[in-house]
């Protein structure tokens, strides 16, 4: 064949690509596959972290690039926004910086610190973009450090990040292009010296320059002068361009891709030239090649994911099985989790490193600064081999993952390097783009128009021996291409990983001392053990992990109410829960209080029964040992008991009169009320007392006052007493966390609570001696602090911070699960963390909060309850029966956890609980002190009908393993495919010998069919 024609074949026609089996993923995740725009990729790969959208509101999930395999108990959860996440961008040059957009227009930059024992992230910079609006894209700069572009609405807004202390507010955009519409995307040139945009009114720009026809999509096809658009034609097919940067009037080439409504995500590979189409919805991934000659676009064979994709991103370079020769990887999201996708070209042998599939590739290194960039220069990103054996030292694709750091490296001047061959237009057909480098004169105002210019010129500096570097920035003049001339350009020395990067951080995938092999050994080779345990140590894996929250039929739940009040104070809970009723405040004068039946579900209606306080609610809770006992706190000082007669409250009579009333002389505005976990008719109040903050016990038997606890500074918040009933805790607006003798009213203890004047809530954990509090930090931040109740002076023994968001957050805890669920009004989100209650004496491990999953509804909650655990069905594993009321609607959900043998009771799961609906002392025997110390009854869950699953392990025999570890197991599993798969090919090797066997025998004798004369019987 000529060489002609082979000069024209690509090395890459021939890529194919595979999707990694199951224990080569990353799994046991939560990601979401919901994209609030169509730009948003729901994954990013940085050199060291992988960030993915998580299916909480405004989190994201980071967890390292080199662990796979079931990695949940690795995830780092990031609440980056208490709105939702629209967009997300690792830094090119600082992989430990990340930028994050919600859809209220805020931008956030975050630092991952990868401690000794943990993992966390640093909030460094907030960037308020003023739109109000969400962030549908972010983009970094290609080659300088700390420069980013956002898009919100019709606004390309261009930032430093850099240029303000640590956590500040960055406010003023160092470029803001307006765009007449919404705008679509947007992508950098691979040089960082041009963007080019897509809007709603079907206009491709590149800063204000002309327009093309109806794009939705564009990629800067790196550093050429070539532009790929993805978008819909009149008849709403897809359809692909390829565009020359300098004349936008006519595409270079255009192409229909399907009628398909999926929204593509157009991946480009700069080294490869190969621009992948994932799209969402479709397993299928096309790839086509760009070429700067006609044809511009060659498409590849297509190769299939692992299930629909949802999202997809490039994993760095760095990570590539070059010795496999692997020139892609990309990540791929679905409802299942995050899969790679491992793009190869094959070849005949692997022994060698292929050098052509793989020129210098971009560093880590930045070209510049941000205020160089600021300044008017335009320097490349060094570029760097990834031959293994270049620098001598083949053993660094063995080491762990290196990290380039923008902080201990010096950008390297640019040197001039020959551009891609594009067709060029004439002098006259040339028209005017903008450039984004702006002048030192004018760093912060709006680009200014310049000629392009179709070749480059070389620039005078220094250049280091060991970095190639790239193009150099465009000039300001126009010229004749036939007489544009570059100076020739010295070879540099190519350089690896290992002489670009001197300083960089130990790995994150080190284990009992020695380094474990990196992604880049095999996507094939499955990892034994999870990197980032191995080095933080143990990570503890709930048994809630998997916890469920599914909501019961429809016919179940209360719907179609209408009068619901959401202006109740934040102090007061917004639903009541108990076997008979339902109590919810309603809208109106005189405070009124709807009052359902828990037996009969459905349509509500606009009349709901209720009960008149005549004065507006403060608080209400029902008797746990009396269910048709219901207590309300009004504005007029006084405290009301409701009987409610067993088939509920007429609905068309309003029940205005109280079966009695509770009032005290000193006693106004009531902020709650409480009854005691163990005592009947013992009931607790908190009130202001006209500035004497006071808390009371009052005897409902005698309907009297029996102790009053002063010692507050402000407002109370919330209380609750301990397990034996003996102990009140309390949080209060002046910032302290007290702790009370409920006999005597002695303050035993105080300490200092959250930094913040808003409303907080406190809840002591079962029969521990440990306080959860949550409510604000400093800057508004909801937090959880844990604290000891043997020792409130030291402050919380740990703290978990979580979203900065208005809703008052209020707790739930589960004593036989340990399990702390976490609500707030107006948010989707309920968060849940199982709690790790041992005494600080005996505690050991890192953390007390486990993640558990989280439930998140299409609606607006206001506030949850949930009914006593003797009312679950423990027949379908249900751990909590929860009524979760919203704004028109009170839903029931059931909280379980899956398990395969649901025929026997889960007695791990279900332990004897505590029968909260029977009293085990009188009120008169508490104040007087008797009886605290006898332990409350418990009663067994397990059904008559049902045999438990410790009885039945116990009852069948099993066959001893030699090991239970799970590793173990693998191995064993391993080791038994392996020596049935040598026993097959030892079968197929005999078959073969006996079928050439054969073969022979018929060559030396051959069968003619014919027989001899002498060989007939006579």
């Amino acid at each position: 064949m000529s060489k002609r024609f082979l000069a024209n074949i690509s090395k890459y026609r021939n890529a194919v690509g595979k999707a990694a089996k199951h224990e080569e993923a990353y799994t046991d995740l939560k990601p979401s596959t919901n994209a609030t725009s169509d730009t948003s990729q729901l994954v990013k790969v940085g050199q060291n972290w992988i960030a993915y959208k998580h299916a909480s509101l405004g989190t994201v999930g980071i967890l390292p690039v080199g662990t796979v395999g079931r990695v949940g108990a690795d995830v780092h959860l990031l609440n980056a926004h208490g709105a939702g996440l629209s967009d997300w961008e690792f830094s090119p040059f600082d992989s430990n910086v990340l930028i994050t957009g919600s859809d209220n227009g805020e931008v956030k930059v975050w630092q991952i610190l990868a401690e000794s024992d943990s993992v966390s992230t640093e909030l460094t910079a907030t960037i308020s973009t003023g739109t109000g609006k969400a962030v549908d894209a972010i983009v970094h700069h290609p080659s300088a450090h700390g420069i980013v572009a956002t898009t919100s609405t019709n606004l390309v807004q261009i930032w430093n990040y850099t240029d303000k202390a640590q956590g500040s507010t960055i406010s003023m955009a160092t470029h803001t292009l307006t765009h007449p519409n919404t705008i679509f995307s947007m992508s950098w040139k691979g040089d960082g010296t041009l963007l080019a945009t897509t809007c709603k009114d079907t206009q491709l720009r590149i800063g204000q320059g002309p327009a093309g026809n109806r794009p939705s999509r564009v990629v800067w096809l790196g550093e050429k002068n070539l532009l790929f658009t993805l978008g819909f034609n009149k008849m709403r097919e897809r359809e692909n361009a390829v565009w020359n940067s300098a004349d936008l009037s006519t595409p270079l080439e255009i192409k229909r891709l399907d009628s398909s409504s999926g929204i593509a995500l157009p991946l480009y590979d700069e080294d490869t030239s190969i621009l992948f189409l994932p799209s969402r919805g479709e397993s299928i991934v096309r790839w086509m090649e760009i070429s700067e000659s006609t044809p511009f676009m060659t498409e590849g064979i297509s190769f299939s994911a692992q299930g629909p994709v949802a999202g997809a991103a490039f994993f760095p370079k760095k990570v590539l099985n070059v010795m496999q020769t692997e020139v892609v990887r990309l990540l791929t999201v679905n409802a299942n989790g995050l899969w790679p996708i491992s793009v190869s070209i094959p070849r005949r042998a692997y022994l060698d490193f292929h050098a052509d599939l793989y020129p210098e590739t971009k560093s880590a290194v930045p070209g510049l600064e941000a205020s160089e960039w600021l300044q008017g220069d335009n320097k490349p990103v060094p570029r760097m081999s990834l031959d293994p054996g270049a620098a001598g030292k083949p053993e660094w694709i063995r080491r762990a993952i290196w990290t380039a750091s923008p902080k201990d490296t010096t950008p390297v001047s640019a040197v001039a390097q020959k551009q891609p061959t594009v067709a060029q237009p004439t002098p006259s057909q040339q028209k005017p783009v903008t450039t984004i480098v702006p002048t030192p004169q004018t760093p912060a105002a709006a680009p200014v128009s310049q000629p392009l210019k179709p070749a480059l010129e070389p620039v005078s500096a220094a250049v280091n021996e060991s970095i190639t570097t790239g193009v150099s920035k465009l000039s300001t003049s126009q010229v004749d291409p036939a007489s544009a001339k570059l100076e020739p350009v010295p070879t540099p020395t190519p350089v690896t990983p290992e002489t670009a990067v001197d300083n960089r951080p130990q790995s994150v995938s080190i284990q009992a001392g020695k380094t474990t092999p990196p992604p880049s050994a095999s996507i094939a080779t499955p990892v034994r053990a999870s990197p980032l345990a191995s080095r933080f140590g143990a990570q503890k894996a709930s048994r809630f992990r998997f916890l469920t929250f599914k909501p019961y039929h429809i016919s179940e739940h209360f719907d179609n109410m209408s009068g619901l009040s959401i202006s109740t104070a934040p102090e007061c809970s917004m639903i009541e829960v108990n076997p008979k009723f339902i109590a919810l405040p309603l809208h109106g004068s005189g405070g009124r209080i709807g009052i359902l039946k828990t037996s009969e579900p459905g349509r509500v209606g606009t009349k709901i029964p209720s009960l008149v306080c005549s004065s507006d609610l403060t608080g209400f809770k029902f008797d746990p040992f009396n269910h048709n006992l219901l207590v309300t706190a009004s504005d007029d000082t006084k405290i009301k008991g409701w009987i409610i007669p067993e088939d509920g409250i007429d609905k068309e009579c309003d029940v205005t009169k109280p079966d009695w009333v509770l009032s005290a002389p000193p006693m106004d505005k009531i902020s709650l009320v409480l009854f005691h976990p163990r005592a009947k008719g013992v009931l607790l109040s908190a009130s202001m007392d006209r500035n004497d903050p006071t808390i009371r016990l009052w005897n409902l038997e005698t309907q009297e006052e029996k102790l009053a606890i002063k010692g507050h500074k402000d407002v109370i918040f919330s209380c609750d007493f301990n397990h034996h009933g003996d102990k009140i805790v309390s949080v209060c607006k002046d910032k302290k966390i007290r702790i009370w003798n409920a006999l005597t009213g002695e303050l035993i203890q105080e300490g200092k609570g959250h930094d913040s004047l808003r409303s907080c809530r406190v809840l002591w954990l079962g029969e521990s001696d440990i306080i959860a509090s949550v409510g604000f930090g400093r800057g508004s931040q909801r937090e959880i602090l844990l604290f000891d109740a043997n020792d409130l002076g030291k402050g919380p023994i740990e703290s978990k911070k979580m979203d900065a968001s208005p809703g008052i957050l209020v707790p739930h805890y589960d004593p036989d699960t340990s399990v702390l669920g976490i609500s707030a009004r107006g948010d989707r989100v309920m968060k849940h963390f199982e709690i790790d209650v041992t005494s600080p004496a005996e505690f050991s491990g890192k953390s007390r909060f486990v993640d558990v999953a989280s439930l998140e509804q299409g609606s607006l909650q206001q506030d949850v309850a949930y009914l006593p655990k003797r009312y679950c069905n423990v027949k379908e594993i249900e751990l909590a029966k929860m009524y979760r009321l919203t704004y028109n609607s009170v839903e029931v959900i059931r909280v379980s956890v899956p398990r395969n043998k649901k025929e026997f009771f889960q007695d791990d799961l279900f332990p004897d609980t505590v029968d909260v609906e029977t009293s085990s002392l009188e009120a008169a025997d508490f104040f007087a002190g008797k009886g605290l110390d006898v332990p409350p009854r418990r009663i067994h869950l397990c059904p008559s009908d049902m045999e438990s699953l410790a009885q039945h392990q116990e009852m069948t025999p099993t066959t001893p393993q030699s090991s239970t570890n799970s590793l173990d197991k693998f191995l064993q599993g391993k080791e038994k495919a392996a020596e049935d798969d040598r026993k097959k090919q030892a079968m197929e090797r005999m078959f073969e010998t006996a079928k050439e066997s054969k073969a022979d025998r018929d060559t030396l004798v051959p069968d003619t069919g014919i027989i001899a004369d002498d060989e007939w019987d006579d």
